[in-house]
Order: structure tokens, then C-alpha cells, then sequence
């Protein structure tokens, strides 16, 4: 695995959402690119919604917006279960014990999912300050290159690629998630 990829594995599972089997960007080979089929309008608003899918549905209904197809992974010792649209780009991360969705994310290299403020999946950090500010908390895992900016009282994050080997994903934003609005601690708690 790439070390975006291990990234990739982090941001997930610090974000709550789980991992995914290529960096970003990356499928199988003759697999369309995460969010190439991005569902609805691609509009994700704070503490509410990715496209269709709403924090305020179940997963069966989030499943009759975005389609059957989709990955179910179970991780007990983080107590989620992930779905996983890979085609689409959206991870829905579920609370094991309450059934209650978690985080919403889109994920990828399409710049079709974007926040109602205009920043997109792989716009660069410097847009998301100019659009949020800095009132966020941020989660540095350097081991794994990867940044995540969590906006706990609008219910929004961004996970940023911290790789300066690769100038094409350095610095960009390849994971936008809603979560309902207050403190959303990460699975995996970062570097200190």
C-alpha cells in the first residue's frame, strides 16, 4: 500500500468512515474513479448532508437514495460499521451499538462534491481557511501524511494530503464529511 494509501486507511478511520483499498484517486484497474457517479446535486452542507444522503436518515434509506451497491465493513474495536460507495465517493460511517449515522463523507479526486461555500475535493488547504476560517481543530498524523481539520461547531471536516514527494495531492483536500454539529472526537487519536 502507498503511503497515500496508508493515508488513505488513517483519515478513515480517524474520520470515523473506515478504510479504503486504493490511495486517492486510485481503483482496480478498468474501475471508474472514486466519485466519478457522484449522486444528487454533490452539494454537502454542514452538519447535514452529502448530496442524498442526510445524517438525519437511516443507513436503509441512504441506501434507497445512492443505490445498493455498496461495501459493508465492521470494525468492533472502533465500534463502526462503514458503507462504502466507491464509484459514487461516499462513505457513511455508523455507530455499532446505536445504529446512528456518525459521518457522512465524499471522498475522491472529482471536484463534482463541493461545500455550499464552494470548496471542493482537491481544492487546495489555503481554500478551506478562506471559506471556514481557522476556528477548527486539527489532527496532525505525520506518520501517515495526512491532516485532518475538523469544524466541530458547523459539523464539518477536511482531510488534507500532507505528502510534499507528490505536488499534485500535497496540500490538496481528498475527504470533505458532515457529522452532527459538537465535539466528534477521531477513531485514532493523532501523533502527539
Amino acid at each position: 500500500m502507498t503511503i497515500v494509501g496508508v493515508g488513505v486507511l488513517l483519515v478513515s478511520l480517524a474520520a470515523g468512515v473506515g478504510p479504503s483499498a486504493a490511495a486517492p484517486g486510485e481503483g482496480a484497474p478498468g474501475e471508474p474513479r472514486p466519485g466519478s457517479q457522484v449522486v444528487g446535486d454533490g452539494l454537502i452542507v454542514p452538519g447535514q448532508r452529502v448530496g442524498p444522503a442526510k445524517l438525519s436518515m437511516t443507513v436503509e434509506q441512504i441506501v434507497e437514495a445512492v443505490g445498493p451497491r455498496f461495501k459493508r465493513d465492521e470494525f468492533p474495536k472502533e465500534g463502526i460499521i462503514l458503507y462504502e460507495w466507491r464509484v459514487e465517493g461516499l462513505w457513511v460511517s455508523q455507530i455499532r451499538a446505536t445504529k446512528a449515522i456518525r459521518l457522512i463523507s465524499a471522498f475522491g479526486t472529482t471536484d463534482k462534491y463541493h461545500t455550499e461555500n464552494g470548496v471542493a475535493l482537491m481544492h487546495p488547504r489555503s481554500r478551506v481557511e478562506r471559506a471556514y476560517g481557522q476556528r477548527y481543530k486539527e489532527y496532525a498524523y505525520p506518520e501517515d501524511r495526512i491532516t485532518l481539520l475538523r469544524y466541530h461547531d458547523l459539523g464539518l471536516q477536511f482531510a488534507v494530503v500532507n505528502q510534499p514527494s507528490n505536488p499534485t495531492i500535497n496540500g490538496r483536500i481528498f475527504q470533505i464529511g458532515v457529522f452532527k454539529p459538537g465535539d466528534l472526537p477521531p477513531i485514532k487519536q493523532p501523533a502527539q
